[in-house]
């Protein structure tokens, strides 16, 4: 077939459609009659049938189009009826092989396809007319049919545009594979096949067989497989179940009490936290700030309504700290609590009391002094932790028990030393309370007494600027060494005193932070 482009970009598809089929019209009573006449009437009718089809201009007899006698017809006629049964009446049914839901019905024109009326008729009016009316009269009254093919053209940019449109509907798109949470655990959904009309395909094949699917009026779509950019993402979950494997730990200490936590993340949450990468299929853990918090949150109501957490501790050190592989640590405090004043009850018993010193309540109370506290006031009472200034060593702790006069010392709480003390007279008791060691001064000067205190470490202020604490046995001015023999019943001003070997042995261990719980 030579295809060629006429001026509406449409290709002509006739001279593809080459056919012999034979033809045998009904002959009509008027044939008969005719045949009849020219045979009683040779040379008179002869000469009337010639005049008859010239002046007439009709289509000669026995010229079929295809499969439809064009013969008697005026080039008008001809027109109109092909134009009609060619391209009005049929309907091109879209299939597609394993698509059983797909049946559009086109018209031959969407799909490109269009038979020209008038060149067609052009072609079977030309048939039998050549330079001889003898030869033409010879041929319409002969044997036989001759049949002539529609002039056929094929618009692509029309089917590319119809198909393109239609090709959007019954694309059926892939499904990339993916991981999902369900029910708290990971599964790994395969990816699934889509598919899409191959259009270039179709239309190669519309082309190549365009008569035929105009006369079958049945088109098959080609359609394509369409396979997704992530078929498989089961391998990722062995991943996964190693994140989740992972500890995530917050601990904390609590130096009052001497307690150590640690919580753990939970699994399930742990398991909410990993991400998937789909595209570069990997995983991660991303960790929500509100649920980190919302932790927090539980955590610290384990510690009860007088303890709480660290108020500078924030999720984002938390989050940083697992995300370096570390388990961060959260200071426990206690909180403030309020004492209601008793009858008679002094500012300096109340003090004893709570173990913290009077200066400390007087800060927190504005207003407050020694002189005018009265029974029934509201004290507020301020935290512990106030007289804990450095952070604590949490594996090293001395406890001093003032009823049986004796220091015992742990260290990764087992003991380590136990030795005799004398603490604060009556008249200047030694405060029960948790204390910290906050100094080092290898022999102080204590100028109110006029004596020197070799190995003191101060733990508490009694007076601002005035500190409490652990020394050896004071050496006087004058060189009298004070309460050798009295160690063991209390004998100081408010300090604790040991013999000067255990002094100095405790001088050198107790770093600064070491806890100092003194019991009454």
């Amino acid at each position: 077939m030579h295809i060629m482009t006429d001026s509406t970009q449409r290709r002509l598809l006739s001279d593809r459609l080459v056919s012999s089929k034979p033809h045998r019209p009904d002959r009509s009573a008027v044939w008969v009659g005719l045949v009849a006449a020219v045979l009683i009437l040779p040379l008179a009718l002869f000469s009337a049938t010639l005049v008859f089809f010239q002046t007439q201009a009709l289509i000669l007899p026995n010229v079929v189009l295809y499969d439809r006698d064009l013969g008697l017809l005026s080039r008008e006629d001809a027109v109109t009826l092909i134009d009609e049964i060619w391209n009005q009446q049929p309907r091109i049914l879209l299939t597609a092989q394993g698509h059983p839901g797909v049946r559009d019905e086109l018209t031959p024109g969407e799909l490109g396809l269009w038979v020209d009326p008038q060149a067609t008729a052009n072609a079977a009016f030309a048939v039998g007319r050549s330079a001889g009316p003898l030869e033409d009269l010879t041929f319409a009254f002969g044997e036989g049919s001759r049949i002539i093919m529609p002039v056929l053209y094929y618009d692509e940019s029309q089917a590319r545009k119809t198909l393109t449109h239609i090709a959007k509907d019954l694309a059926v798109q892939p499904v990339e594979a993916e991981l999902t949470l369900e029910d708290g655990a990971w599964t790994a959904l395969p990816g699934q096949t889509g598919s899409a009309v191959s259009i270039d395909t179709t239309l190669a094949h519309l082309v190549e067989n365009a008569f035929s699917v105009l006369i079958t009026g049945s088109l098959n779509l080609a359609i394509e497989e369409v396979q997704p950019d992530v078929t498989d993402l089961s391998p990722l979950l062995d991943q996964i179940q190693s994140l989740i494997a992972q500890e995530f730990h917050l601990s904390a200490y609590d130096p009052i009490t001497d307690q150590s936590f640690q919580w753990a993340v939970p699994v399930e949450q742990k398991t909410a936290w990993v991400t998937v990468d789909q595209s570069a299929q990997q995983v991660q853990f991303s960790f929500s700030p509100s649920e980190v918090a919302r932790l927090l949150a539980d955590w610290e109501a384990d510690l009860g309504d007088d303890r709480s957490f660290d108020p500078f501790f924030e999720v984002s050190e938390l989050i940083e700290g697992w995300q370096a592989g570390d388990d961060p640590a959260v200071a426990i405090l206690h909180n403030p609590i309020t004492y209601h004043v008793g009858q008679g009850e002094s500012l300096w018993a109340v003090s004893l009391n709570v173990g913290i010193p009077m200066w400390y309540i007087m800060e927190v109370n504005p207003g407050l002094t020694m002189n005018n506290l009265t029974a029934g006031t509201e004290l507020t009472i301020p935290s512990k932790n106030i007289l804990l200034p450095l952070p604590a060593v949490p594996d090293k702790r001395i406890i001093i028990d003032i009823s049986d006069q004796r220091m015992t010392v742990y260290e990764q709480g087992n003991v380590r030393n136990s030795y005799i003390v004398s603490t604060g007279v009556s008249d200047s008791p030694t405060m029960a309370g948790v204390f910290q060691i906050q100094t080092h001064e290898l022999n102080a000067y204590a100028s109110n007494w006029d004596l020197y205190m070799p190995h003191f470490m101060g733990i508490y202020e009694a007076w601002p600027g005035f500190m409490n604490g652990i020394h050896g046995l004071p050496l006087l001015s004058s060189g009298n060494r004070l309460w050798a023999s009295n160690l063991g019943s209390p004998a100081s001003y408010g300090c604790i005193i040991l013999d000067l070997a255990a002094a100095e042995d405790l001088y050198y261990w107790a770093d600064p932070g070491v806890v100092v719980e003194i019991r009454k």
